[in-house]
């Protein structure tokens, strides 16, 4: 079973200390936003220095971060980190379920989709990235209502114009709030011919690396039903491995 490595949070906690305090720091003043020990702070501080990402000023011999870990957050997010992701797990989903995966951020009070994997399966359903669904007609978009705090939620509820775009999408918020606190106790969502007719979805939701993230599995009604209880089960599983829960 893996560990937490209290050092390696500490290092993160030096840098989160500096962008909250926007100032060079002395050793004593990081040991106490820290709660350690002088020593063990100027060990860690030294450390951060010899590997080129603090520099220590020569008269006042306070700390203060250099370009170095910018140097490295962008080389980072050139590579698109959640892309990686998305595909990688997208590519799971559509391999277990054999339907259509898509992966989605809040975009304001709607959703957008940013990956997609579509099933091999002749009769399917696909939305390209960079596609925008509403929130209330998509399983993905009450996937994320039940995932963000009470006071988020009830602000994206409010904002919402529940325009119909089929006989069975919600149109009272009622009814959506009380659809959101089930699929929070459940841990998904679903939506059945919502958002497009003869199509049904469902969704996951939670963090990926500190962002909000949905997943959701899509495909013809009919074949959905029949197969809801496995897919439930293997977008559960998903959460559980995927998620920073």
């Amino acid at each position: 079973m893996p560990q937490i490595l209290p050092t390696a949070q500490r290092v993160l906690q030096v840098f989160e200390v500096y962008a909250r305090e926007r100032r060079p720091l002395s050793n004593s003043e990081m040991a106490r936003l820290l709660g350690l020990a002088d020593s063990s702070c100027s060990d860690l501080l030294y450390t951060l220095r010899q590997a080129g990402y603090l520099l220590r000023a020569p008269k006042t011999r306070f700390f203060h971060p250099t370009a170095r870990l910018l140097d490295v957050a962008k080389g980072i997010a050139a590579a698109d980190p959640m892309q990686i992701f998305a595909a990688e797990a997208l590519e799971i989903l559509s391999r277990l379920s054999g339907e259509s995966s898509m992966c989605a951020h809040l975009d304001g009070n709607r959703v957008q989709i940013f990956a997609c994997q579509e099933s091999p399966r002749a009769l399917r359903y696909v939305l390209k990235p960079g596609t925008m669904v509403d929130i209330h007609t998509s399983a993905l978009g009450k996937a994320l209502l039940g995932t963000v705090d009470d006071k988020v939620r009830e602000a994206l509820i409010d904002s919402l114009v529940l325009t119909p775009t089929t006989s069975k999408s919600i149109v009272d918020k009622g009814v959506l709030r009380a659809q959101i606190l089930e699929a929070r106790d459940k841990k998904y969502s679903y939506t059945k011919d919502e958002g497009n007719e003869g199509v049904f979805a469902i969704g996951i939701a939670g963090y990926v690396g500190g962002q909000l993230t949905a997943m959701s599995l899509v495909g013809p009604t009919s074949r959905m039903e029949q197969n809801f209880d496995a897919n439930v089960e293997i977008l559960l599983k998903a959460r559980a491995e995927f998620f920073d829960l």
